[in-house]
């Protein structure tokens, strides 16, 4: 294992043990109290430390007896607790095992499985339990069904479908839980030598690679992009498929490199590269700083011993890494384009746009937007571009740039956003790249209810079926009439720069809209210049709270969109801190 994971999982499990508190377990630095009851931190510690250093154990056992003593009316994320628990039995030493199983099956008693579960993320690790727990003349069954589940839940090409449970034509594929999904997969492997589920396993491999960036990088789109967890899970599936070596390229070993510089002085890291220069401004609101960082050494630590106690499983073996190859890669289902260059261009496009999975009326979230750059970086530089972000309503409202690549407008009290297209055409032409898009605006915000009835289903929604209509929504998001429009985005590298070119055309309003983000970007500060061109207004600019540090917004003052124009272009010269000039 490479030298960089030891130091990591060395410097995370001394941070969990540093930070057990006698009668509450696991603390949070960030937030300054015990790690939430109704998450899986405290478990995750205890696995982390169960798969740690001989005399880890005994802090490990505080964790989980703090656990046990929480009561069960305030616990949460069952499948996620019950898997801690089951890797717990598997690596613990036989006398270890022996001596705490009554701590063992009290935990597991704490926990069951349910059939259905928000996301399906959630119900692909319930049914990853399901078969490490399976006696053996069930477990060809229970393997079977996760197969079933990661048919549905993948797009042709591979990508994983966190959302819905039945995809149609609209889903959404965050990258963070294809990681989790190619991490569950492989460790089922472990439980079920099956060729059927290790050619899933490799298929979800094989599909990553495509938007895997040789500095470390493995995010940009969707919810949790670049987060600690999404990376621990990438760690650990390639751990237990065999993906390490000694090369310079060496995936595990990037990722831990690029994980040094979110460390804190508590030993933790922060939950992604922002962290240092922004705290929690980019998390999603589930995530908690004591929680993502048990459940990364948890994973990965479970992962290593796994690999010392056991050769890998017969299905696995051979798994190849082909990360380093240049190309074109495009997933038409999902709407994501990679494109690596051999001069070291690496760029993550989103084309067509997905439904977002939180609709809100208070949010607007431009992380599934279409015909926006997700990620950009050049040769040995650091990123250039920074993912999109999720903005709270009055944030927006004072300053529209925050809807970064995508176009805003407001026709009265609507506000709409050009990010789903129906029409995509995309060509790589001696490194000239194209993409042209067509499609209708639609509705940033969710409508309130209105009416009795309406308000009435809301509040069922809520307090009896968890959300399941509102997420829903999102599938039916209305597609304004207003607006029709066609994005031409081109891009080319040339001497060490990347030159960026939008433009953009609507029809169909009827009537003058007003568009709050001409020549809308975003990019990192230490990029190179980046120049509008067709307008003569000076550049608004905003920091950008995204997961990469150092983000920036920038556009010009709204202004009138009528019927057929051409819209103002966008031109930009981008290049890394080290060629620029």
């Amino acid at each position: 294992m490479p030298t960089e994971l030891t130091a990591l999982l060395l410097g995370l499990n001394s941070a969990l043990r540093n930070n057990l508190r006698p009668d509450t377990g696991l603390y949070d630095t960030f937030e300054q109290r015990p790690s939430p009851a109704d998450h899986y931190g405290h478990t995750a510690a205890a696995l982390a430390l169960a798969a740690g250093l001989p005399e880890d154990w005994e802090h490990g056992k505080r964790a989980l007896k703090a656990w046990l003593a929480l009561d069960t009316r305030s616990l949460g994320h069952e499948p996620f607790n019950r898997l801690m628990l089951l890797l717990m039995q598997l690596i613990l030493s036989d006398q270890e095992r022996d001596r705490d199983r009554p701590l063992l099956e009290a935990g597991l008693k704490r926990c069951a499985l349910r059939p259905r579960y928000p996301s399906n993320n959630w119900s692909l690790l319930a049914q990853t339990c399901r078969v490490i727990e399976a006696p053996a003349d069930r477990r060809p069954i229970e393997t079977q069904r996760l197969c079933i589940l990661l048919d549905r839940w993948t797009t042709t090409k591979g990508a994983f479908i966190d959302f819905p449970e039945n995809p149609g034509t609209g889903f959404s594929t965050p990258l963070a839980y294809h990681h989790k999904a190619l991490f569950l997969a492989a460790l089922a492997c472990w439980f079920h030598n099956d060729a059927g589920l290790a050619h899933r396993a490799r298929r979800l491999l094989d599909w990553m690679v495509h938007c895997w960036d040789p500095a470390g990088y493995a995010g940009g789109f969707g919810r949790s992009t670049h987060s600690l967890f999404g990376d621990g899970c990438l760690v650990a599936a390639l751990i237990l498929m065999g993906v390490e070596h000694d090369s310079e390229d060496d995936p595990i070993r990037a990722i831990c490199r690029r994980l040094v510089s979110q460390s804190r002085p508590d030993g933790f890291l922060w939950l992604n590269p922002a962290g240092p220069e922004s705290g929690n401004a980019s998390w999603d609101g589930y995530m908690h700083l004591s929680v993502y960082n048990a459940w990364a050494a948890a994973i990965i630590g479970a992962a290593r011993q796994m690999r010392r106690a056991r050769p890998l499983p017969e299905t696995l073996r051979g798994t190849r890494w082909i990360a380093a190859r240049a190309g074109f890669f495009h997933d038409e289902e999902a709407g994501l384009i990679y494109l690596r260059s051999p001069d070291g261009l690496n760029a993550l496009v989103s084309t067509r746009g997905q439904p977002p999975q939180s609709f809100s009326r208070t949010e607007a979230d431009f992380r599934y937007s279409g015909g926006a750059i997700l990620h950009l970086r050049l040769a040995d530089g650091p990123p250039l571009i920074p993912p999109p972000v999720r903005v709270a309503r009055t944030r927006l409202m004072e300053t529209p740039a925050l809807a970064g690549w995508t176009p805003l407008f407001r026709f009265g009290e609507e506000i709409i956003a050009l990010d789903r297209f129906e029409g995509v055409q995309a060509d790589l032409d001696d490194g000239d790249f194209t993409l042209r898009l067509e499609g209708f605006a639609s509705a940033v915000f969710r409508a309130a209810p209105s009416g009795f009835l309406q308000r009435l289903i809301a509040i069922l929604d809520w307090r009896a079926l968890g959300g399941r209509l509102g997420r829903r929504a999102a599938l039916t998001r209305r597609t304004s009439t207003l607006l029709a429009g066609r994005m031409t985005l081109q891009m080319r590298e040339s001497a060490g720069t990347i030159v960026i070119r939008r433009h953009l055309e609507i029809s169909g309003t009827g009537k003058p809209l007003t568009y709050l983000n001409p020549a809308s970007r975003s990019r990192i500060a230490t990029a190179g210049i980046a120049t509008a061109v067709n307008h003569d207004c000076d550049c608004l600019s905003s920091k950008l709270d995204a997961s990469l540090p150092q983000a920036y917004v920038c556009t010009q003052p709204p202004c009138c969109a009528e019927d057929g124009e051409h819209l103002p272009a966008l031109e930009l010269h981008l290049s890394s801190p080290a060629r620029s000039r």
